[in-house]
């Protein structure tokens, strides 16, 4: 009776997790179909954006990324079924036995998004680790008498090595320019691609400059001496959360084990007298 209870439930939740799948499948093929031929960034819709982010750039990434929360659940799903026929687990009640099977199914459907989350933020922090580079480098390009086109082009051969994710961004951005496409577009395209915030001011900064006839170089002076406070004062406050969290922590791991040395005697005593 458990195992047949067992295998309708499997059953069930394959069913429910195909159907999940082919609508997601099907969203993402029809919106596929349209970026075989390589699109403008400007036209990139939101998951395909994301998985750039993450590193995934070729066409079919969405689909494949679909493909992989369709089959995980089924492979883990009957990984736990698997797992329930060991002795080990031959007492557990069959109900505690499909909670286990549909937490392997929903831990196989989520895996790929956290997977994909996890490289989209550690390419975020990459890309604003690097800003401030680039912008010093392109000041010195820019102070040295090129243009602002040739500095971002010099930035991005420099910081290859470096913060790669940035200079690929920076040498698309200097392929748009070559182009014709404005600065401000250019760079806010970028800001669009990359999530970063920052870059989406500069993108504002680079417009109001050259909207009011302000000196680039100066503009570049005082917005990358501003990114810098900005993150020291991010450092800063960190370093001013660590008191708070080492106090929490020295309360929880020092006070009850001193409570229990202290009261553990009495304890003892009044249990011995009574």
């Amino acid at each position: 009776m458990g195992y047949a209870l067992l295998l309708s439930f499997a059953l069930g939740l394959g069913i429910l997790l195909l159907l999940m799948g082919l609508y997601e499948f099907r969203t993402v093929v029809t919106e596929a179909r349209l970026s075989l031929v390589r699109q403008p960034r400007s036209t990139l819709n939101e998951m395909q954006r994301q998985l750039m982010q993450a590193g995934f750039s070729s066409p079919d990434a969405p689909q494949r990324l679909t493909q992989a929360k369709l089959l995980l659940p089924f492979v883990l799903a009957f990984a736990a079924f698997l797992a329930m026929q060991l002795p080990l687990f031959a007492g557990l009640n069959p109900l505690l036995r499909m909670l286990m099977i549909f937490i392997a199914a929903m831990l196989g459907y989520l895996l790929p998004v956290m997977y994909v989350d996890r490289r989209r933020a550690a390419y975020r922090q990459r890309i604003a680790r690097g800003l401030p580079d680039a912008l010093d480098l392109m000041l010195i390009c820019i102070e040295a008498g090129q243009s602002v086109d040739m500095a971002v082009r010099r930035t991005a051969l420099e910081l290859q090595s470096v913060h790669p994710d940035l200079a690929d961004g920076l040498r698309v951005v200097t392929e748009e320019l070559a182009a014709g496409v404005e600065r401000h577009t250019a760079f806010s395209q970028l800001a669009e691609d990359t999530g970063n915030e920052d870059l989406r001011a500069l993108a504002s900064v680079i417009a109001q400059s050259v909207n009011m006839g302000t000196p680039i170089a100066h503009t570049f002076r005082i917005f990358a001496a501003d990114l810098r406070d900005k993150r020291i004062r991010k450092v800063e406050e960190k370093v001013n959360m660590l008191p708070t969290k080492m106090t929490l922590g020295t309360m929880m791991f020092t006070v009850p084990p001193l409570l229990i040395l202290l009261l553990a005697p009495a304890v003892y005593r009044l249990m011995n007298a009574f």
